[in-house]
């Protein structure tokens, strides 16, 4: 029992391999850009700083 515990906690302690992200969309005009769609296009280097 206390090994299953031991396993359950280090197993929970873990963080998932993402990536969190969040922007502001912003016109020409420094406006905020509400309610439309927007691209976007992300590269992930290897061996770039």
């Amino acid at each position: 029992m206390l090994a299953a515990l031991f396993i359950w906690l280090s197993l929970s302690a873990q963080t998932p391999q993402k990536m969190s992200y969040q922007a502001v969309i912003r016109n020409s005009s420094n406006a905020l850009v509400t309610n439309h769609a927007v691209g976007m296009m992300i590269s992930i280097l290897q061996g770039s700083a």
